[in-house]
Formats: C-alpha cells, structure tokens, sequence
C-alpha cells in the first residue's frame, strides 16, 4: 500500500495570555492511499489543530508549527513550499470539509458561485465549464433539482443540504485527501447517516483517501479503516478498526468506548470517564491521561512512548508492558 501522507513529530503551539498552549505535541501517523483514517477523542484533544496544521491553516503569528516538525504529502514538504505552491495543493490535492458549513460558506454568493470559483482557481477552465463542473458536482451529491440550486444562497439551504455543498466545493477538484472535520456536527440521525453514507461513496468513486475527525466512536466505526485515539495533543492510540472496537489497549480508549450509548446493554447509567481535558497550558507530566485513569500507578509519572501493542497496533500505556495490572 502506497503511502500517501506522513506527519512526523507534529507541535503546533499558540501564544495565549495564560502561557504557551501546546495543542498538537508530538504527532506522528501515516495516510495511504485509498485508506480513511479517523482521528478520535474529546473537545480539546487536538484533532481539528492537526488538520489545519496539515495544510498551513494555523492563525500566526500566536499559532505556529514548531521546528523539527515533518508533513509530507506524495514526496513533497508541504512545510517548506512558497504560499503560492502551497495554494496549488490546498483545494485541488488536499481539501477540507470544515466543521461548521454555515459560517464556512459565504453568505452574500451563491453556492454555484463558490463551488466554481474553487475550480477557477486550480484549473484552466473558463466560467462556463466551471459552471458545468458545479452543477455536475451538486447533482453528484445528491442535491435535488441542482440547477436551480446553484442560483441559492446559503441560508436559503437546510442544514443538510449546506453539508452537501460543502462536500461539492471540497470534491470539485477530485483531490487525493479529503479532511473532514465532524462533518455530520449540529445533523439530526438520519440527515448524519446520509452524509456519512455519501462520503462513504463518493470516496470509493473518486480513490480517495480520507481522514475523518470526530467524537463519535459509532461514526468511526462504520467507515474508518484505522483509527488514531488523541488526547493531550497527542496520539495515544493507533489500531485498525475492528481491533481496536474489540480490545481497546489504552484506557483513554476503553473509557470512551463504554461511556458510548448501547441499545442492547443492560439498563443501568452509562460510564463516564472522570474529570475533563487539562489546558493545554497546563498539560500533566509522565501520562497525561493519568490523573483520570483508574489503572495509574507509579510508572505512569513517567510517560511511555507509543509501544507495540499487537499486529499494525500502538499504545501510549506502560499498561501494554504490564497487562496483569489491568484488573477486570
């Protein structure tokens, strides 16, 4: 399987008035092609800052990527490209989904407008294809009556429909990764399953690869191929799916996993983990999960690397060399 992506070392720090936040800290993983990714964990763990670290979106001069870090897309440093070649891969080889579509579309265009104008901006295509391209695209994801749609402004659309014409504008270029950044956010169920159903789709059509970020461990589930635990600003679990669904090996993971509604669990309160995400100002020293984790002993005042924890699988847990420790 081809590699398509790889981010080693990832530190995005922000300047803030209580001190320096270390949003992302140390961030490693790789992206194949055709492969969906998810990136899970709470508020605050630092899934949204990687993918806007990807592609160079960091508010600077507060937000910065810090030296040492390494993001590499088919080859290429994206951290040492020009603004101008960094703009020729933004949209047209790497494009995001952003969380929410109301504020991330234009109100004063219409949707045509803005789905065309991505495909003017990377492509020699006069208005007229560019027109072509975008109502090809509203018709791909399942917008009805497309046509008149691309005359719409963006509060005239429901919300889901607004998730579709972020998706086009995203898609348009056909890109090599697609981000998207809790895509079904502020969906009712069933509006949520039809995005999910379309990425799905449409990423099987156009060989894409993907990276999905959400707090949903059921969203994970019903497309990732691997996913990759964040807490801390930092990676503490990576697995296939299915595997980690099994027999999650961080606690972080376990925790997440039982405190997820069940229909066909006993009728008793469902789980939570203690306690809340640190700032990340102030993260813990040794594990930064330990001061919540039921399994912490003296060890966990050191922090452990990510450590082999079965076949294509890692943990950040000394529990991974101590498994008798983990008490049933």
């Amino acid at each position: 399987m081809t590699m398509l992506l790889a981010v080693r070392d990832l530190t995005t720090t922000f300047e803030t008035a209580d001190g320096v936040a270390r949003a992302v800290d140390g961030v490693s993983f790789d992206l194949a092609e055709g492969e969906t990714l998810a990136l899970v964990g709470e508020s605050g763990s630092g899934k949204t800052v990687t993918a806007l670290s990807i592609l160079r979106l960091i508010p600077e001069p507060a937000g910065r990527i810090a030296p040492g870090s390494r993001i590499e897309f088919a080859g290429r440093d994206l951290l040492s490209l020009s603004p101008r070649e960094l703009r020729e891969v933004r949209g047209a080889e790497i494009a995001m989904i952003f969380q929410e579509p109301m504020t991330s579309l234009n109100p004063v265009l219409t949707v045509g407008t803005q789905i065309a104008e991505t495909v003017l901006a990377h492509e020699a295509a006069s208005k007229r294809e560019a027109r072509e391209r975008a109502l090809d695209m509203l018709r791909l994801v399942g917008i009805a009556d497309a046509e008149s749609r691309l005359k719409s402004y963006p509060h005239e659309l429901s919300g889901g429909m607004r998730q579709r014409v972020m998706i086009a504008i995203a898609l348009v270029c056909r890109p090599r990764i697609l981000i998207a950044d809790e895509p079904t956010t502020a969906l009712d169920v069933t509006i949520q399953a039809q995005i999910l159903d379309l990425l799905t789709d449409l990423k099987r059509r156009l060989g894409m690869a993907m990276i999905l970020i959400t707090h949903n461990l059921g969203i994970a589930a019903g497309i990732a191929d691997r996913v990759a635990v964040m807490y801390g600003g930092r990676i503490v679990e990576v697995a296939p799916t299915v595997d980690l669904y099994r027999e999650p090996a961080h606690p972080y993971t376990d925790g997440l996993l039982r405190a997820a509604p069940r229909l066909d669990g006993p009728d008793r309160p469902t789980p939570s983990i203690p306690g809340s995400v640190p700032p990340a100002t102030d993260w813990p020293s040794g594990c930064r999960f330990h001061p919540r984790c039921q399994y912490a002993w003296e060890r966990c005042q050191s922090e452990p690397p990510l450590l082999e924890a079965g076949p294509a699988r890692t943990a950040r847990c000394w529990l991974v060399d101590e498994p008798a420790r983990r008490k049933p």
